[in-house]
């Protein structure tokens, strides 16, 4: 992975939303807590649920 051309920039808040569904997997996407227009979805990143677990899960 390289690095954006934007990388100098200050660490940005990183949020995470649920989208909760009846018909199919919940969905976690993890997005910029103020997003950039320009980059809206080239910076998020969506999952299923079964396909993340918690932190304390991992360790």
């Amino acid at each position: 992975m390289r690095p954006s051309e934007d990388s100098q920039r200050q660490e940005e808040t990183i949020e995470a939303t649920f989208a909760r569904y009846d018909d199919r997997p919940d969905e976690c996407t993890l997005h910029p807590a103020v997003p950039d227009e320009g980059k809206r979805t080239t910076e998020w990143v969506t999952a299923r649920h079964g396909a993340y677990v918690s932190l304390a899960v991992w360790r």
